[in-house]
């Protein structure tokens, strides 16, 4: 069926009936990146762009299409530091943009729905550099672009206490392409995730980051799960609704 949000699949009218309706837009952000043998390349995507459909179907507006871009590193690679990087510590198959073009390409992407009208944006990155670059423009335009309200953050972000209890109660979730994450997911796109694939990574030749995790973590992802990430998906989107209408009110 079509979809009443995604903005790709919209004609002029039914867009301009809904940005009526609800003039908010959403989008998400993330890198190609490697998350283990056992989950595909766009995980970190999928998981915010998940979020952008079911909080509009809740609340209205465009969810913009998945946007791809993200750097690498913590708080994220200059173009410098991504043109010096040894390839083998970028995780190939990962692919990364620089922290600069990202910012840029974010900034106007910002810019540019605050010039269409819209009164409201949500922008979330699933991958956490991306998250930390978007929270630093909604602090330095203090969650403004013009007329135009928005809200810069991630999965973590939105989150919170959640993320928290969860980390207590089970301390061998947490982690890039672990437990809790695999789950999610499983939850959103099942096809994308393949666990009989988790014994292979001590004999892959590819480069993986989930070799830093302790024996214990890495053994945990097998017991990950749809329900959990639906209930990760739930909180998020539950988080999400808030914010979306906080920024409308």
């Amino acid at each position: 069926m079509k979809s009443t949000h995604r903005w790709e699949e919209l004609l002029p009218e039914e867009f301009m009936a809904e940005f009526e309706r609800a003039p908010i837009a959403y989008w998400a952000a993330g890198a190609m990146e490697e998350h283990g043998l056992h989950n595909a390349l766009g995980t970190d995507y999928v998981q915010c762009y998940e979020v952008c459909l079911r909080t509009a179907e809740i609340v209205g507006g465009i969810v913009f299409p998945r946007v791809p871009l993200a750097p690498a590193g913590i708080p994220g690679y200059s173009r410098e530091q991504l043109r010096l990087a040894d390839p083998e510590r970028l995780f190939p198959p990962s692919l990364w943009i620089s922290r600069e073009a990202c910012e840029l390409v974010y900034t106007e992407l910002l810019e540019s729905l605050a010039d269409m009208g819209f009164r409201a944006c949500l922008a979330l990155g699933g991958h956490w550099p991306a998250d930390l670059l978007l929270q630093g423009l909604h602090q330095r335009h203090q969650g403004r672009i013009g007329d135009m309200r928005f809200y810069g953050g991630g999965t973590v972000g939105l989150l919170g206490d959640f993320l928290t209890e969860l980390q207590q109660a089970d301390p061998l979730s947490g982690g890039h392409g672990t437990h809790w994450e695999t789950s999610l997911v499983m939850a959103i796109r099942p096809e994308w995730v393949d666990l009989s694939r988790l014994p292979h990574l001590a004999d892959s030749s590819l480069p993986s980051q989930l070799r830093a995790n302790s024996p214990e973590v890495y053994t945990h992802i097998a017991d990950a799960n749809p329900g959990l990430g639906e209930r990760i998906l739930e909180a998020l989107v539950e988080s999400a609704v808030g914010k979306a209408r906080a920024l409308l009110t």
